[in-house]
């Protein structure tokens, strides 16, 4: 069964009636919930750090419903949020295997922060195509640039959000949810992370369906 298809009727999911894969991701999505929870390095820097999942879930819950999305989305998703959690458990700065990416790309930074960026813009894309397409029907360029503006505006509500967080919480907590790291353009080069993610997702995106077009397609 191919993981990513827009033929909604056979390839793809909804959480109105949920698959044994759907409940096989949702099982291990709670259990990483619950290891998060346990002794994380601040437990109000858990809550912060939560908080775009505790959101995000109810509303993926609510576009499950209303469209149909393939499996190969929802593992998408279901991958980007896990790093999330294992973000919150551990802190921005101090995720194990970030240390290990920042000897790859010749830095002393902790780069997992990076990495969740531009997953943002990677991961996200195709579900968020796939709803457009199932929305507004095929519009050729806006196909590709609805799902690029949403997550990209998401992003920058998020760097809204990390300065809120700096402008009135205390200074642990905010050193902790930002991680900048000391970096003065931490903001920018997240957002740029997010927009390298989203232009690789759409290139590979617009190369498959010019070489595998969708005879259905909707004009």
């Amino acid at each position: 069964m191919k993981l990513f298809s827009l033929n909604s009727d056979i390839e793809a999911a909804s959480l109105a009636t949920m698959t044994n894969y759907l409940k096989f991701l949702a099982g291990i999505f709670l259990f990483a919930i619950a290891w998060s929870a346990m002794e994380p390095l601040s437990e109000d820097n858990w809550l912060l750090e939560m908080l775009p999942v505790f959101i995000a879930l109810p509303v993926l819950f609510y576009l499950g419903r209303r469209f149909k999305i393939s499996h190969g989305s929802y593992t998408l998703i279901f991958i980007y949020l896990l790093m999330l959690v294992i973000q919150a458990h551990y802190g921005v700065g101090y995720v194990p295997i970030g240390v290990k990416l920042a000897h790859w790309f010749g830095t002393d930074r902790n780069f997992f922060d990076r990495f969740t960026h531009f997953f943002s813009g990677l991961f996200w894309f195709f579900p968020l195509y796939e709803m457009v397409v199932q929305s507004v029907g095929r519009r050729n360029f806006l196909d590709y640039m609805i799902p690029a503006a949403i997550i990209l505006a998401l992003g920058s509500v998020y760097e809204i959000l990390e300065w809120l967080a700096f402008r009135y919480s205390g200074p642990h907590i905010a050193f902790l949810f930002i991680g900048a790291q000391d970096d003065f353009y931490d903001t920018p080069k997240d957002m740029a992370m997010a927009l390298f993610g989203v232009i690789l997702a759409a290139a590979v995106l617009l190369i498959k369906n010019k070489i595998f077009p969708d005879r259905r397609r909707r004009e």
